[in-house]
């Protein structure tokens, strides 16, 4: 490794580190927001938000980190046109490819390891931070139930709970196609729903076909309507494969599973892109002595994830090509790329 080498890893490897803290931090953040904003308000412990969070860092990593160096390749080397180092560089005969080998070199690091945390590590740490939400939720069921919340136990049959109050739950309903039950008031034990006073009805064609009144029935819970939405982007890559070789053999829609199948191999891909496109810009610019600033860094970077998000959507609702909704933000930055290599400084 050259001098050179060791200057602009040193460099980029700064911003990088802040850049993934950064992200790492505002990925944490949303989930806060959006999952457990609601059920810390509703009474689950601190100690379960941090072990959920905990178990979310990973993803935030592997999410973060093509973001975090897209963020360090522009910051650098906007720096370094600043300062006239690449011109310096650029007058002592150092061509352009030669800064562009190892950025590009680091980003196939970056990128190998983001596809083995994506792979495999990822989706089974996020399984994990479900079950251990499951588990903080079935132990306060109550405190994150509303007047008129659903949920299902583990039968899979509807459960719905017309009042609450004090420590327990009152005109409580239990809906499946082969019977209804009624009761007056419950409580939640553990893992299970104990009711008291109510009336079993059994159907056959829709139609009532025996009647029994109990004082006390169990109901086994599986998960409150406040759980997150499993996504199919918690698959392993294994599991996508096998679910879109059993989707196409059964003629079945799989275009969220299609689309979380090439991100998981378009994401880590996106670091080796963002060296491409952080240089040519870089060069670019030295020609009408340009300067992006830290406001033009932020709104790239933001960018970047905007793309990200409309392509996922777009892709998962069959609006585009699954390939397409994958690896699509990482083509467009390319295409850039190529541009800005095309005209910029050699």
């Amino acid at each position: 490794m050259t001098t050179l080498d060791r200057y602009l890893l040193r460099e980029v490897s700064g911003y990088l580190l802040a850049g993934l803290l950064v992200a790492v931090l505002l990925l944490l953040g949303g989930v806060l927001f959006e999952v457990l904003a609601p059920l810390i308000t509703r009474g689950i412990g601190g100690l379960a938000v941090a072990h959920y969070l905990a178990l979310r860092v990973p993803e935030a990593i592997y999410r973060g980190l093509p973001i975090a160096y897209l963020f360090a390749l522009l910051l650098a080397l906007s720096r370094m046109a600043e300062d006239s180092e690449l011109k310096v560089l650029l007058a002592s005969g150092v061509r352009r490819e030669r800064v562009l080998f190892t950025l590009v070199w680091f980003g196939g690091v970056l990128t190998l390891a983001g596809f083995l945390l994506g792979a495999s590590f990822v989706p089974k740490t996020n399984r994990l931070a479900r079950q251990a939400l499951e588990r903080a939720i079935l132990a306060r069921p109550r405190a994150l139930l509303e007047p008129g919340s659903f949920f299902t136990d583990a039968y899979g049959r509807l459960v719905y709970v017309g009042r609450v109050s004090g420590e327990g739950v009152e005109k409580v309903r239990l809906l499946s196609r082969d019977e209804v039950l009624a009761a007056e008031r419950g409580r939640f034990v553990g893992g299970v729903l104990e009711l008291e006073r109510g009336t079993r009805v059994t159907l056959e064609a829709s139609r009532p076909r025996t009647v029994a009144v109990f004082q006390r029935a169990r109901l086994p819970l599986k998960e409150i309507a406040a759980l997150p939405r499993a996504l199919a982007s918690d698959l392993t890559l294994g599991e996508l494969a096998r679910r879109l070789r059993q989707a196409r053999a059964r003629g079945l829609p799989f275009h969220a599973e299609a689309t979380a199948f090439y991100r998981k191999f378009a994401e880590p891909a996106a670091s080796v892109v963002f060296a491409f496109f952080a240089v040519g810009m870089a060069f670019w610019m030295l020609g009408g002595s340009r300067s992006l600033g830290m406001v033009g860094v932020v709104t790239i970077t933001f960018f970047y994830y905007a793309t990200w998000s409309v392509f996922r959507i777009m892709g998962e609702q069959g609006a585009i090509p699954a390939w397409l909704g994958g690896f699509g933000p990482d083509l467009f930055y390319l295409a850039l790329a190529l541009g800005f290599l095309g005209v910029g400084r050699r």
